[in-house]
């Protein structure tokens, strides 16, 4: 395992919690620079270009770190549509302010290739054979964001309306299990 520096444990959430505070100041994302993100951070230009190329990367990687740790806390013994779509629900709920950044820097397509490569591996462990996996997936990984988007960021639903919902117009994810 990498050991990080602490310093660069402390800068790298400084530049986090810039980026998080400049969207809920709805600082218009498209203006958004590598030196203003910085100077938001407290750090120099420098220091930010040491760790990123740009406030997108800053989110991304920010994506990737949930995804990370939704996968850790992923239960995949036994492992039904059902089931599979609650845990997205609980975990995601929690993490309301990715999706605000996820929309406020339209990184959706990072997210939602991420999740695309989350459902072929559940396929291919069901063992299930698709005409054309990458498409399929692609598909409910579309659909799963904008349920997750619609349910964490606006509360539509109870958790099991949005998972009977979901499941409806998936047909239970019938493609993947």
């Amino acid at each position: 395992m990498e050991k990080i520096d602490r310093r660069t444990l402390k800068t790298k959430e400084k530049i986090d919690a810039a980026i998080v505070m400049l969207c809920q100041n709805k600082i218009n994302f498209d203006t958004l620079t590598g030196p203003k993100l910085a100077t938001t951070a407290g750090i120099s230009r420098q220091t930010f270009y040491r760790y990123y190329l740009s406030p997108k990367e800053v989110i991304i990687t920010m994506i990737d770190q949930h995804l990370n740790e939704f996968l850790k806390e992923f239960r995949i013994q036994d492992l039904t549509a059902r089931n599979m779509t609650l845990q997205l629900m609980t975990t995601w709920q929690e993490r309301t302010n990715v999706f605000e950044l996820i929309e406020w820097s339209n990184t959706r397509q990072a997210f939602i290739k991420r999740l695309s490569e989350f459902n072929q591996r559940i396929a291919q462990q069901n063992k299930v054979n698709l005409i054309d996996e990458k498409s399929i997936c692609n598909v409910y990984a579309a659909a799963t964001y904008m349920f997750l988007r619609d349910y964490v960021l606006n509360q539509k639903w109870s958790k099991e309306q949005a998972t009977d919902l979901f499941l409806h117009l998936t047909n239970n994810l019938d493609k993947i299990f």
